[in-house]
């Protein structure tokens, strides 16, 4: 029994800090019903509550190691226009992509323009590969992106 319920605790800090990364609250989570999968029901001393979001928040942290690609990059007074058309453009012609992943950014006197969150390089070269007839200048940088969302079948696998 008490093993189980280390278990249980073990595993709930884990999902805490990786749902904390995401702004979910994990008990909520736990809670919801859903169509394809069983129920989990939690019963614990509030303490232990404040506790696990404590852990959380001082283990939060801003991204991990990624890849973007650098699609612009350019100074001078119209540096700023021609990064925003660009930016505009790239989301026509990519109309599936997230927009909250295309990231202006100014470091003097360049304006740039990265788009994509990708963990591995293989996931930004193959995204690199759709895009470079469009945009031949781009190359793959390093870059601290945001934690990837993760859905129920994600978590399933």
């Amino acid at each position: 029994m008490n093993v189980r319920l280390l278990v249980a605790i073990i595993t709930a800090v884990f999902a805490i800090g990786t749902a904390s990364a995401q702004n979910n609250d994990i008990y909520r989570q736990l809670d919801e019903q859903h169509p394809d999968y069983g129920k989990i029901t939690i019963k614990q001393d509030a303490k232990l509550y404040l506790m696990v979001d404590a852990f959380a928040d001082a283990n939060k942290r801003d991204g991990i190691k990624g890849y973007r690609i650098q699609i612009y990059s350019g100074s001078g007074q119209n540096a700023r226009s021609t990064m925003q058309t660009i930016s505009q453009q790239f989301l026509k012609n990519f109309p599936d992509f997230d927009p909250a992943q295309v990231y202006p950014e100014y470091k003097t006197p360049y304006f740039k323009l990265c788009v994509g969150d990708f963990r591995s390089r293989g996931e930004a070269n193959a995204f690199y590969h759709k895009i470079r007839e469009l945009y031949p200048d781009s190359y793959i940088v390093n870059s601290k992106i945001k934690f990837p969302k993760l859905t129920p079948d994600d978590v399933m696998e």
